[in-house]
């Protein structure tokens, strides 16, 4: 068999029939797998699964220095089907895609690069597994049902062990609840629970917690994820971000038991079952390349229900991981920066949603050393390497400015001027972070706004107008809005924008916001009627006109009817949408006005 690799793509030889998945090594190091049942493109098991060109994924391209023995193994058999020696650039050296402290990386199934179980050693895997039963002895000391899923399940049915091309534990709970907002407001007070037994909890959703384990430096080792399943009345269990399917209660409880190397785990009733929905019905066969697809409507219900509060939060991770004020990175930013500087901010505070490393806030700071400035940011990396800036390159502290997290995909988000103890009115600013931030995270920073605003601070913001050329989802540098878009989203907002032109390739823009009417933020949603006899008979009319041949303008009747199907979904995206909403205000009531054991309730309580 020929392998062929570049530096743009790995050339497949055809492959022995029944091959489900490979493994690519550079040397003798894993650094990719392949799930291949596509390229069979459903022919017999008996036929040999064909080759081609498979592209390097993005996050491998700036490793490709040097010379390496690039193979190919069969995943499940660890059979070598082809290798070849192959020099991707001049450079003196083995091609190695090692992390800071030499660690092996590979491609996990997200796209980007991790640490394997099978790199960290059986120290670590047994650490993470006596971590994972003290987690699942947590949950059940709460009163809630425990057991383990997703790969952590898989590698206990399998082989008893943790499954080595994976990176984490999985456990969930089965919740007794069957209404979003009550698992919700329930997944809220867990999370709490975990972070004051002293665990670092970083939360994806209201569904899904991630506990991060770090060694003595302080650097990320392993983390295990917890995530909420239940029932819903339509039958199905679910269990956010991905499993969703019919399912019955004798399916799930009582509870088995499986094994991962010497400890007891709870698990499904029907292992098998669970194991089918939650990958396909070959999960039997070891697919290291495997990527989750989760359905559309499954995803739009479990992201309205819950939220996604860790979205691209991984891609900033990386961004800022590097030289925070690099010239490459910083001109993401560059582009009308100097309008926001030259800005009539007047208030005796001043905040910038999405500081980054920092280099606007500290601009600012400088302005009017008896201003205070504060920089807000979801990504941690980022606001530590603003902190630490001062301490480098300003010793003496001259107007240092100071630094909040705030995520803007969570309502909790509207609560950073009082967290900040702001007093009185504050300006608010915001550097490209209207088109690097999804729709649903860009309704707090409308709300933030009107804050400022109703305070007799100011909000002014910029944004592109153009997507840079190799624009991608995944990387938000090179998203853009239009002033049409921003100017419907402030007005459900009572907010009116006005725009300045500040050039660019991409078009650069900046908006001053300003209060258009003292209304509510939403407009409410249409009353639904229940649906009467005659609405049935309309209906039925409709689709019989729809239906006939003979009617002119059928195309314009379809038109009309997915305009109304749009719209329904819209209208449903935003109900559920609501079940977050009130879950996350009820866990910001509790949080606030709940007293400590042993204090007296607050006056709000009386």
């Amino acid at each position: 068999m020929h392998l062929t690799a570049s530096l743009t793509a790995l050339t497949l030889p055809e492959l022995p029939a029944g091959t489900a998945s490979v493994d690519v090594y550079f040397d003798d190091a894993r650094v990719w797998s392949i799930d291949v049942r596509e390229r069979a493109n459903g022919a017999s098991t008996s036929q040999p699964v064909p080759g081609g060109e498979v592209e390097w994924p993005a996050a491998l391209l700036p490793y490709l220095v040097g010379s390496a023995r690039v193979s190919l193994t069969d995943s499940a058999s660890g059979a070598e089907l082809a290798g070849a020696e192959t020099q991707f650039t001049k450079a003196p050296q083995r091609t190695r895609v090692i992390d800071a402290s030499g660690a092996t990386l590979v491609i996990n199934k997200w796209g980007r690069l991790g640490v394997a179980l099978e790199v960290m050693g059986d120290e670590v895997q047994t650490r993470i597994v006596q971590r994972a039963a003290e987690l699942v002895d947590f949950l059940a000391a709460r009163g809630l049902r425990p057991f383990v899923v997703g790969g952590t399940l898989l590698g206990a049915v399998r082989s008893q062990s943790l499954l080595p091309h994976d990176d984490d534990a999985d456990i969930a709970y089965l919740s007794t609840h069957t209404d979003p907002v009550e698992v919700a407001a329930e997944a809220f007070r867990l999370g709490h629970a975990i972070a004051a037994a002293g665990y670092e909890v970083r939360r994806h959703s209201a569904a899904h917690l991630q506990l991060m384990f770090r060694d003595e430096a302080g650097a990320l080792q392993h983390y295990i994820d917890v995530f909420t399943a239940f029932f819903t009345a339509d039958g199905c269990v679910n269990q956010p971000f991905h499993v969703r399917d019919a399912t019955r209660v004798d399916q799930m409880l009582p509870f088995g038991t499986v094994r991962i190397n010497d400890t007891d785990f709870p698990a499904p009733a029907d292992t098998e079952h669970w194991l089918t929905i939650n990958y396909d019905k070959n999960w039997r066969t070891p697919i290291p390349g495997y990527q989750l697809v989760t359905p559309d409507a499954t995803r739009r219900r479990f992201n309205n229900w819950f939220g996604a509060f860790n979205l691209h939060r991984e891609f900033w991770d990386e961004h800022f991981s590097g030289d925070p004020l690099a010239e490459a990175r910083e001109a993401e930013w560059a582009a009308g920066r100097w309008w926001l500087e030259t800005g009539d901010a007047h208030a005796p505070t001043l905040i910038e949603l999405g500081s980054g490393a920092g280099t606007l806030t500290r601009a600012f700071a400088a302005q009017r050393p008896s201003r205070r400035v504060i920089g807000a940011d979801f990504c941690e990396i980022a606001l530590a390497q603003a902190s630490n800036w001062g301490e480098q390159h300003d010793p003496d502290h001259h107007t240092p400015p100071e630094y909040a997290h705030a995520n803007l995909y969570r309502v909790t988000a509207l609560a950073l001027p009082h967290d900040v103890g702001v007093v009185g009115a504050f300006d608010l600013v915001a550097n490209h972070l209207l088109e690097q931030l999804g729709h649903l995270g860009r309704e707090q920073v409308w709300r933030l706004a009107r804050m400022a605003l109703a305070t007799g601070g100011s909000a002014r913001f910029t944004f592109h107008e153009k997507h840079a050329v190799d624009v991608t989802f995944e990387d938000p540098t090179g998203w853009h809005l239009s002033r049409a878009q921003l100017e419907t989203e402030a007005q459900r907002f009572g907010l009116a924008l006005t725009f300045r032109s500040l050039g660019g390739s991409r078009e650069a823009t900046g908006t001053t916001v300003s209060l258009a009417q003292p209304t509510a933020p939403y407009s409410p949603l249409p009353e639904r009627l229940p649906m009467t006899s005659p609405a049935r008979h309309r209906i039925k009319s409709r689709l019989r006109r729809l239906f006939s041949p003979s009617v002119s303008g059928i195309a314009d009747e379809l038109q009309h009817e997915r305009d109304r199907v749009t719209a329904l979904e819209h209208e449903i995206d935003e109900l559920r949408r609501d079940s977050l909403r009130i879950a996350e205000l009820t866990d910001v009531l509790e949080q606030r006005l709940t007293p400590a054991p042993g204090a007296e309730a607050p006056d709000a309580l009386k």
